[in-house]
């Protein structure tokens, strides 16, 4: 008897990148992914030994192009598309005069599906195979961004909007109702699609949310085993405003662990302003953070400190939060996560130095050396935990991504048995006239994190199915 056929294979030749943790790439120079029938990673490594172990499989050549994994966004708002980049306020007037009125045109059905089906082509053609996204408070715009999501082919997590006070009026819900359609929601979309589309509870963040509505998305979540996505702590006219609603809680990130909404199946977009309790207690949960440095530095609002998640922990992942971030391509979140940690490693270097001249006047105070000790020791970076490198930047676009959505088993590298989610992106050619050979696979991946840009990304895939095809 013949032995049976091995389950057909297609192969796709080109440079590979894959991260296998923060600080540590695999790359192959002559790579080859394996994609089976059913859409999953059958092999990934040195094209000559996977080719000779699948003779007849067809080959897709992509050289001098290279293939990573397909990349994860974290926080992202699907209405906001048509209102990027629209500069020159703070986050909560930039609210008001742009993303609120945007948002309020989701009422239209036909508006919302239209949209949404742009949203997710361009976010393909920047290579993004997963997001965790924000519609609106409105259920049927909601329903017509699953459905877009779900012919689009993409993997996504999306939320209805739920805002119960302190919201313009064509926006703001009751709280049960707000609730009950939320539940509804949910049951119709959590686990659709074959799996790829997946439910987030999403109350705005507590200026728009009263404490009865947060208790209530944490049962529902709980209940159905779903995520939950909000905001923290972005801009500090943001928690003045959280203080004065919440004048029991301790902090901003009290006022959500008092509501049952910290944990591992919740990320949490920017946290720019926490003390080290409130970071202990994310920690302590197992609570994810979506790092949006675009958006951080577009609003005004702020620099993210990496240092803090690392050294505690905390899944973090990357977020281009459009609207406020003024493009959808995780390469260009990816470089400001880079220049984010750098700008913060300078800011606080300036100070520890300008500190350091004041040694005098500490000296003259009561107990003012062991002070100024103290603070400098707290000032003091560690190169290794708090800058972000293109190496870690790439991590936190795919499988740090992966891991705060509780994928990292499906998706985020390219390893056989995960889905076959990749992108295929044609390296950048600094100068024509210089010879490109000699570059490390890391110089490589620097250039391509630093450099590429929406013409670069040839092709995104997911599942082994071709999503996206640059055609020009």
């Amino acid at each position: 008897m013949a032995p049976p056929s091995p389950t057909p294979v297609r192969l796709h030749r080109g440079m590979l990148f894959s991260p296998a943790a923060p600080d540590r790439l695999v790359a192959v120079e002559d790579g080859c992914l394996g994609v089976s029938a059913g859409g999953r990673v059958a092999a990934a490594g040195e094209y000559a030994e996977i080719a000779a172990h699948h003779p007849q499989a067809p080959v897709t050549d992509w050289r001098p192009a290279a293939i990573l994994p397909g990349l994860v966004d974290l926080h992202s708002h699907i209405p906001q598309y048509v209102a990027m980049a629209m500069d020159g306020y703070d986050l909560l007037p930039w609210l008001e005069r742009f993303i609120y009125p945007t948002e309020a045109a989701f009422a239209d059905p036909r508006h919302a599906r239209e949209t949404s089906r742009r949203f997710f082509a361009a976010a393909l053609a920047c290579g993004t195979t997963t997001s965790l996204l924000y519609a609106t408070v409105h259920a049927e715009g909601t329903r017509m961004a699953f459905r877009a999501a779900e012919e689009a082919g993409v993997r996504a997590a999306i939320g209805k909007v739920m805002m119960d006070r302190n919201a313009p009026a064509e926006l703001l819900e009751e709280t049960s109702a707000s609730l009950t359609e939320a539940d509804a929601l949910c049951a119709e979309w959590n686990g659709a699609a074959e799996g790829r589309l997946r439910y987030a509870f999403t109350p705005r963040f507590a200026i728009t949310c009263s404490a009865g509505l947060m208790r209530g998305v944490a049962g529902l979540a709980a209940d159905h085993g779903a995520l939950i996505q909000t905001h923290l702590a972005e801009n500090p006219d943001e928690l003045r405003t959280v203080a004065g609603l919440f004048p029991e809680a301790p902090h901003y990130t009290g006022v959500y662990a008092d509501a049952g909404l910290l944990g591992p199946s919740t990320v949490m977009a920017h946290c720019l302003y926490l003390s080290d309790g409130e970071w202990d207690l994310l920690g302590e949960s197992g609570t994810r953070v979506a790092h949006c440095a675009g958006s951080n530095f577009f609003l005004r609002s702020g620099v993210f400190d990496m240092g803090q998640a690392k050294r505690r922990g905390i899944a973090v992942g990357l977020g281009t939060d459009v609207g406020a971030g003024p493009s959808l391509s995780l390469f260009d979140e990816m470089e400001s996560a880079c220049f984010a940690s750098r700008a913060r490693y300078a800011l606080e270097r300036a100070a520890a130095s300008r500190l350091g001249a004041m040694r005098g006047e500490f000296g003259r105070l009561p107990g003012g050396a062991d002070l100024l000790a103290s603070v400098l020791s707290r000032l003091e970076l560690d190169d290794s935990v708090a800058l972000v490198d293109p190496v870690q930047a790439f991590y936190l676009a795919t499988l740090g991504g992966a891991q705060a959505l509780g994928m990292a088993d499906e998706i985020g590298s390219l390893e056989p048995g995960k889905w076959a989610d990749f992108v295929v992106v044609r390296p950048p050619v600094i100068d024509a006239a210089s010879p490109e050979e000699g570059r490390t696979p890391r110089e490589v991946l620097s250039q391509i994190i630093y450099r590429t840009e929406p013409s670069a990304i040839l092709a995104t895939f997911v599942a082994g199915a071709e999503r996206h095809r640059r055609t020009a």
